[in-house]
């Protein structure tokens, strides 16, 4: 018992550092809200899509220019600016990607070979469609065939979120 009584608690210096510590911490943290550095974030929107296959069209169309591929329907979130939007279309089949980019009234892929048309709109609320085009001409050995499975993502880009991944088959 007598060793109890003639040892000490904690250290004078263990104790400064830790009120040092505590002291720059609480510092940074008011200091964050002071300046505003958390009020910057911005958060993605939510978006809910039905993708909906194009089949009559698709079969009717294969030798034109324009080959309907598949509507994408929000059906849920939104409000969604297409140009803060870039859709990617990625056939599963073969492995080939489309990224497409908003380009004043529709979204455009990087090599012309697909297109979506929001039907004039340049922000998507829910009911609201995009209907998605194949230029066959252009897909040469790269076409689209139907029951070819197709996966769209939507990057919301302000964000760098994923706010929709989906799938569907062609047919």
């Amino acid at each position: 018992m007598e060793w109890l009584k003639s040892r000490k608690g904690v250290s004078p210096v263990i104790g400064v550092i830790l009120m040092v510590a505590i002291t720059v911490i609480l510092a940074a943290v008011i200091a964050s809200f002071v300046f505003g550095m958390g009020s910057k974030v911005k958060s993605a929107p939510q978006a809910s899509f039905m993708l909906e296959d194009n089949s009559t069209a698709l079969r009717e169309h294969l030798s034109d220019t324009n080959a309907p591929l598949f509507d994408a329907m929000l059906y849920g979130g939104g409000p969604l600016k297409c140009d803060e939007l870039r859709i990617t279309i990625k056939d599963l089949n073969t492995s080939k990607t489309w990224i497409l980019n908003w380009n004043n009234d529709e979204f455009i892929s990087n090599d012309n070979n697909i297109t979506a048309k929001t039907g004039g709109k340049k922000a998507l609320s829910p009911g609201d469609k995009i209907v998605f085009y194949a230029n066959e001409q252009n897909l040469s050995s790269d076409k689209i065939w139907p029951g070819d499975p197709l996966e769209m993502i939507v990057l919301h880009i302000p964000t760098g979120t994923i706010i929709y991944d989906g799938r569907v088959v062609v047919y």
